[in-house]
């Protein structure tokens, strides 16, 4: 095989951009809250106070429910929590690891904020989703039964596209920075779309 012919995996690439994102939150002095605030504020400013509201207290519900009561964020916070037996060293580091935990904590809080987002914005949202995977299926079906030619380059990179772009949607999901709130939903959009033109070309079976 070619190196033209050898393709990178979206899995693989989103596995070491997760990685990135673990090991920008061991960077000492980083607080990701800040981040998360900044986030806050800017549903009730961007979506109106009680659309504002109402996707926090789902997002917080969210992250009660998955990370509070279950004990992972316990869990986390016990074993990262300095001993007054312990050496200064290893509390030392025990704190750094605490901080990191902190971090990825708020990671997960701020996820579950973006997640109730997507949420309040799925009755549009799930219409375009059924509306371009409905139209794509008809378009491939009155292409199999007569004599349209469906082509190999569209079939490509329309799967290109639905690889590539519900990956760098899922990667905007997770990055904790404070994005503008009508990013998600367009990406999600996007998403959309691209599944629709992949399923609008599937290659036709001889």
């Amino acid at each position: 095989m070619t190196n033209s012919q050898k393709q990178t995996s979206p899995i693989v690439v989103w596995c070491y951009g997760l990685g990135l994102i673990l090991l920008w939150l061991a960077i000492p002095g980083q607080n990701v809250n800040q981040y998360l605030q900044k986030e806050q504020q800017q549903y009730a400013r961007s979506l109106g106070k009680d659309n504002g509201i109402w996707i926090i207290n789902n997002g917080q519900l969210l992250y009660s429910k998955i990370v509070f009561e279950t004990g992972v964020q316990s869990f986390l916070l016990k074993h990262t929590t300095p001993d007054r037996k312990m050496g200064e060293g290893l509390a030392t580091t025990i704190e750094f690891f605490q901080a990191v935990v902190r971090n990825f904590l708020t990671l997960l809080q701020q996820l579950f904020y973006r997640i109730a987002l997507l949420i309040a914005c799925f009755p549009y949202w799930g219409i375009v989703l059924l509306a371009a995977v409905m139209d794509g299926w008809l378009i491939r079906k009155i292409r199999y039964h007569d004599f349209h030619y469906t082509s190999p380059l569209q079939n490509l990179w329309s799967r290109r596209l639905c690889r590539w772009i519900p990956g760098l949607f899922l990667y905007l999901v997770m990055i904790p920075l404070p994005f503008p709130v009508w990013l998600f939903p367009i990406m999600a959009w996007l998403a959309t779309l691209s599944l629709g033109w992949w399923t609008a070309n599937w290659q036709k079976r001889v």
